[in-house]
C-alpha cells in the first residue's frame, strides 16, 4: 500500500472508525487514541490482510479488539452492544438487514451535525425575536410548539385576532427555520428534504 492509498483509505474510514470507538468509550480523547492505534494496527498488519475480506472489516474488526482490549485494561470491561457487534459482518459477507458499524457512525455523526444546526438556528430565531423585543411572538412559539397548546387558546390568551392568525405565526417560523437551515447547508448534506420543497 503506497501513502496515496493510505490517506485515502484514512480519508475514508478515520470519522467512521473514530465514531464507532466513540460509542463504545465516550471519551473523545480516548475514542481518538483508539482510532490511532486501529490505522497502526492495520498498518502493520496489512500483509496479513484476507482479501476475503473487504477493507471495512478488516478495520472495523481491528477498531473493535483494540476498544474491547482498552476496556479490560481500564476495568471498564462490559459488552459491546450487539447492535455495533460487527462480528458476524466481520467474518463473512453476509447480506444483513442491520446497518454496519460504520453506516451506523455515519449516520450517528449526521444527527448530531443536524442536531447542532438546529440548536444554532433556534437560538439564532429566539435572539432575534428577543432583540426586536417581540415578546409575544415569542411567547406564540413557545406555546405552540413546546408547551404544544391548540391555536385557540394562544389566540384568546394573547390577544390574537382569531386561530389563523397563530397559524401565520407558525407558518412564518418554520418558513423562517427552513430559509435559516438552508443557508447553513450550502451544499445539501444536512437536511436534504428541505431542498426539495
Amino acid at each position: 500500500m503506497d501513502a496515496e492509498e493510505w490517506e485515502a483509505l484514512q480519508r475514508d474510514y478515520y470519522q467512521r472508525i473514530f465514531y464507532y470507538v466513540k460509542r463504545q468509550v465516550t471519551d473523545a480523547d480516548t475514542a481518538e487514541d483508539i482510532t490511532s492505534e486501529t490505522f497502526l494496527g492495520a498498518l502493520k498488519g496489512i500483509a496479513r490482510f484476507d482479501e476475503r475480506y473487504n477493507i471495512e472489516q478488516f478495520l472495523f474488526g481491528i477498531a473493535r479488539k483494540k476498544t474491547i482490549d482498552w476496556m479490560r485494561k481500564s476495568g471498564h470491561e462490559r459488552q459491546i452492544s450487539g447492535k455495533d457487534d460487527d462480528s458476524s459482518s466481520f467474518f463473512g459477507n453476509v447480506p444483513s438487514e442491520e446497518m454496519s458499524p460504520a453506516q451506523l457512525a455515519v449516520v450517528r455523526e449526521k444527527v448530531m451535525r443536524q442536531r447542532d444546526a438546529l440548536v444554532e438556528i433556534l437560538r439564532d430565531y429566539v435572539g432575534d425575536l428577543w432583540e426586536s423585543r417581540d415578546f409575544r411572538r415569542l411567547k406564540t412559539i413557545e406555546l405552540i410548539f413546546l408547551r404544544r397548546w391548540r391555536h385557540r387558546p394562544i389566540a384568546d390568551l394573547l390577544g390574537y385576532q382569531d386561530e389563523k392568525a397563530i397559524a401565520g405565526v407558525k407558518f412564518r417560523a418554520i418558513r423562517d427555520w427552513q430559509d435559516r437551515l438552508r443557508r447553513r447547508d450550502p451544499n445539501k448534506t444536512l437536511f436534504s428534504k428541505l431542498w426539495e420543497s
